[in-house]
């Protein structure tokens, strides 16, 4: 590069034919020189990359994602149903679509069941209180980026937390198995709508469900799966 500016300012100077050749062959020889090292590089990139630790990921992070078409969908049946276009019109319509396809579990009484239990008489030992060594661990498992559930609450969030913080979530959870209830806010989970690959975004079949849930009920199962398989 240095050979390329005193070659230049040269034939700036003189503007003879010989430093002007001077100052191409120059300039060419950077080139070149410039092109190796960039492949140079790029190649030693690409032997690192590794499917194992998704690090062939990386590069696409920087990159922005393509805008996806909002096209209005409807159920393709005979004759087919109306257009839903507004967001409202959509949920209706795919929460309708979800009812008919999922059905909710049998909740009937079972007679059986309940003579089982009620005559059970080596009542089990319950499960002993978390701990905060315990919810520090797990808390360090999910993955910061992941999607949050209705609550909006990431698990980014509860890192951040500092230690005194800890002991509110802690308390909710012991209180959880001290009472043997589960709350039904935790069973909530945020409904999400994906478009399969390859078909048409305008049929509400088109779309499969994907549900989240909130980061603190992830954290409870994953405590008490480590609690029982202790």
């Amino acid at each position: 590069m240095a050979l390329k500016r005193k070659a230049k300012a040269i034939w700036q100077k003189t503007h003879a034919p010989d430093d002007r050749r001077l100052f191409k062959n120059a300039s060419n020889r950077l080139k070149t020189a410039l092109h190796k090292i960039r492949n140079d590089n790029f190649t030693e990139y690409v032997s690192t990359v590794k499917c194992s630790d998704h690090s062939i990921w990386k590069p696409l992070k920087s990159r922005k994602k393509p805008t996806m078409p909002n096209p209005p969908i409807r159920k393709n049946s005979t004759p087919p149903g109306p257009w839903a276009k507004s967001d409202e019109e959509k949920a209706e319509l795919f929460a309708r679509h979800l009812s008919e396809v999922f059905t909710p579990h049998d909740n009937t009484f079972d007679p059986d069941i309940e003579n089982k239990l009620t005559n059970l008489t080596n009542r089990q030992e319950k499960l002993s209180a978390f701990t905060i060594m315990e919810m520090n661990w797990v808390i360090k498992q999910p993955q910061p980026h992941k999607a949050p559930g209705p609550e909006n609450i990431t698990a980014q969030m509860i890192r951040e937390l500092p230690t005194p913080g800890f002991k509110i979530p802690l308390y909710i959870l012991n209180s959880i198995i001290r009472l043997e209830y589960w709350s039904t806010t935790f069973k909530l989970a945020k409904i999400i709508m994906v478009l399969k690959p390859a078909k048409p975004p305008t049929d509400v079949v088109s779309y499969r469900p994907i549900s989240l849930l909130p980061v603190i009920s992830k954290i409870l199962e994953t405590l008490l799966l480590n609690k029982l398989t202790e």
